[in-house]
């Protein structure tokens, strides 16, 4: 079965509970983010989360991030963040980062692999990809929309392309320009490191943190 093609730019509230009932029958979206398209799942779906790492072709203990509509949805699942965690969240997002966060309930997500205790976690610069999915009441799984060892879809016929099953949904942004992912980065109880660099500059964000500090301990 084709995908529905779904518009970010021009969706409907047809489009948005299409997107949402794909989403809880444990169906594969894809749609774009501030960097490279993305594939998603709901993460509280055992099955869908299996789906979509199977569509891939990616090892099931291999993590795979964590897409929120908002900062704030973000901040109740992570409450027992440190003061330097919180500013970095905030600082940070919505951006073109995923953070790895300490999870302090590794029974909160079961279906998604953490590393050491941390998941990553994004919340991407694209409004209208935020307003379309801020109704439905999960998070989503993030990931990016190519089969595993293959360079990333940069427009809505390339996913069809790689997938021509297993997709419910796209949601379209017109061919993506984009070629650097999102920056990975570790966020410690009063420190951070960065794990993969991507579509910010490095000294970009170690400024950020660095005022982030200031402003807490100075």
């Amino acid at each position: 079965m084709m995908p529905k093609i779904v518009s970010l730019k021009q969706w409907t509230s047809a489009d948005q509970q299409a997107v949402c009932d794909s989403l809880a029958k444990g169906q594969v979206i894809a749609y774009p983010t501030d960097t490279i398209y993305g594939l998603g799942v709901d993460v509280f779906h055992d099955e869908a989360v299996t789906k979509l790492l199977n569509l891939k072709g990616r090892d099931r203990n291999k993590p795979v991030s964590i897409l929120y509509a908002s900062v704030e949805k973000l901040q109740r699942d992570f409450d027992d963040l440190s003061d330097f965690q919180r500013a970095a969240v905030r600082t940070l997002l919505p951006g073109k980062v995923t953070l790895l966060l300490p999870l302090a309930d590794q029974n909160r997500f079961p279906h998604v692999f953490s590393v050491n205790g941390f998941i990553g976690v994004r919340v991407v610069d694209l409004p209208e990809l935020n307003r379309l999915l801020s109704v439905y009441p999960h998070p989503i799984s993030t990931t990016s929309a190519n089969p595993a060892g293959a360079e990333p879809a940069r427009s809505a016929a390339e996913i069809r392309d790689y997938f021509p099953d297993g997709i419910s949904a796209i949601i379209d942004n017109g061919i993506n320009s984009q070629t650097l992912g999102s920056v990975i980065i570790r966020l410690n109880r009063s420190d951070w490191e960065i794990v993969r660099e991507g579509a910010i500059p490095t000294g970009r964000i170690d400024e950020l943190l660095k005022q982030c500090q200031r402003d807490l301990y100075e």
